[in-house]
Formats: C-alpha cells, sequence, structure tokens
C-alpha cells in the first residue's frame, strides 16, 4: 500500500480470522454459523489501527430449536466484539449488505426455506445487536464510516 502523504510503501498487516459455530444434529456435526473478520492490531497505520472489520457473515437455517436463532447469533457477535475489545481492538466495522436471493458470502447453498433478510430487516437486525453490545458495555457509541470519515 502507497502512503498517500509521500507515496512511500507501507506494509500493512491484518489478521484474517473465520470462525464457526457447530451444532450436532442427528449424530453429525453441522455448520450452521460462519463470519469472516479481519483484524488490525497497534502496528497497523490510520485509520486501520486496532480496528476489526466484520466482513461476512452467514447461517443456514439448522440450529435447532429455531426459536433461539437470533439470540445465539447476537451472542456469538456480541462475544467477538468483547473477546477483540479485550485483545486491544477499539473499533470495529460491520458490513451489513444481504446476497442477493439465491446467493451466499460463506455458505455455498442455504435450506430452500430459508428467507433473504432485506436491507432494512438486516439493518434492524443488526442494530438490535448493537444496542444489546451497548446495554452489556461492550459498545461504547455508534457511528457509520461515511459519518466518520466523509462528514
Amino acid at each position: 500500500m502507497a502512503d498517500a502523504v509521500n507515496g512511500t510503501a507501507v506494509l500493512v498487516t491484518a489478521l484474517r480470522r473465520q470462525l464457526s459455530k457447530k451444532q450436532e444434529i442427528e449424530g453429525r456435526d453441522v455448520c450452521f454459523f460462519a463470519m469472516y473478520v479481519q483484524e488490525y492490531g497497534p502496528s497497523c497505520p490510520k485509520p486501520n489501527t486496532n480496528r476489526t472489520y466484520i466482513s461476512y457473515l452467514d447461517s443456514v437455517r439448522y440450529l435447532q430449536p429455531l426459536s433461539v436463532r437470533t439470540q445465539i447469533y447476537h451472542e456469538l457477535l456480541v462475544a467477538y466484539m468483547a473477546n477483540a475489545r479485550r485483545r486491544g481492538y477499539v473499533t470495529a466495522n460491520i458490513w451489513a449488505c444481504p446476497p442477493q436471493r439465491g446467493d451466499g458470502y460463506i455458505f455455498h447453498r442455504h435450506p430452500s426455506q430459508q428467507r433473504t433478510p432485506t436491507k432494512e430487516r438486516l439493518r434492524r437486525w443488526y442494530d438490535d445487536m448493537i444496542e444489546r453490545s451497548r446495554a452489556e458495555g461492550v459498545v461504547d457509541r455508534v457511528v457509520s464510516l461515511h459519518k466518520q470519515f466523509f462528514s
């Protein structure tokens, strides 16, 4: 990556993680949740210093019972952000854009009865998770990337 000020090369290192959750169903481990993140530590230049990006999140409708899906998925995200905070990350950015119907970000196929959320529904889903994070003291403030860097 070139430095915008003086054109010199700057090495930017990031740790990429793939986190997944499985449940034993009928004697088999079934992966029902996966998330890709990129973590930039204290040695990275601004604006990525101590920042993590939740770039992709995907799930398949296999978690049992179905009634706890949102609660479990929110817990996984809150736990990841709490863990990242304990490890020194001060900012987390979340990519919140639903895939096109029939596509998936991580899982190649989804059950036919699984719906794809609209942009508005997905945004509310993340807003609810962020509110839970705030209530638990994991998140201090919320600001969009656009507002943070372009307003």
